[in-house]
């Protein structure tokens, strides 16, 4: 738990010297998406998902207030969408969208949404799409190079803090990590991504923060 207050000390320090504007911005865009999916009739189009997501999410948005309490203040938002180019996310401010594609992909059981979920609002809480965005967009190999290790170090950090969540949640840590056991059993030998860990190396990491947690 030491090393995930420590990331969000350094992000709150981080968020107290960026506009609020940011959090109007990322609205902004959330409604533009949200008003998109409803135009095609795939906004909250699964009740019994859309229930679900809405009986777990408020247990990781409590425990994201205890690890960062201005997000106490965030005006939080829960929609699922059946678009099955859409995943899951949370944007700044407690934006949250969530794939029934990817959840009916993985055919997730509570305690694993609850991981997806918590690992999406990890990324808010720290702040990391925040630091994605303010990154200068060049061509060049070596800004490449360092977008693609942020980007990663990142995802590594959203597991972190986002198994220590739904873990203060209330979430055994052992159904929290089967999500990434999943995520080994849906990944093609020699897949690679600039932007996530592998599977593999997620579900490991996972594992040994599990079996530190005692549960």
């Amino acid at each position: 738990m030491r090393g995930a207050l420590l990331i969000l000390a350094l992000c709150s320090t981080l968020a107290s010297a960026q506009p609020v504007e940011y959090r109007s911005e990322a609205a902004a865009s959330y409604r533009a998406i949200l008003a998109g999916l409803a135009a095609r009739g795939k906004l909250d189009d699964d009740d019994a998902l859309l229930a679900r997501v809405r009986r777990i999410s408020p247990g990781l948005i409590g425990a994201a207030a205890q690890m960062r309490a201005e997000t106490s203040a965030w005006s939080w938002e829960i929609h699922v969408t059946s678009d099955p180019s859409k995943g899951a996310f949370c944007m700044a401010g407690g934006k949250v969208l969530v794939g029934g594609a990817l959840v009916r992909r993985l055919a997730l059981t509570d305690a694993e949404l609850a991981m997806l979920l918590a690992h999406e609002i990890a990324h808010a809480v720290a702040d990391h799409r925040r630091a994605v965005s303010r990154l200068t967009m060049e061509s060049d190999a070596t800004e490449e190079m360092r977008e693609a290790a942020l980007a990663l170090a990142q995802e590594d950090e959203a597991d972190r803090i986002g198994i220590e969540l739904a873990h203060r949640a209330g979430w055994p840590a052992a159904g929290l990590v089967s999500f990434f056991d999943k995520l080994v059993a849906q990944e093609s030998a020699g897949t690679f991504s600039a932007s996530h860990p592998s599977a593999a190396a997620r579900a490991a990491a996972a594992h040994a923060l599990a079996r530190k947690l005692g549960d």
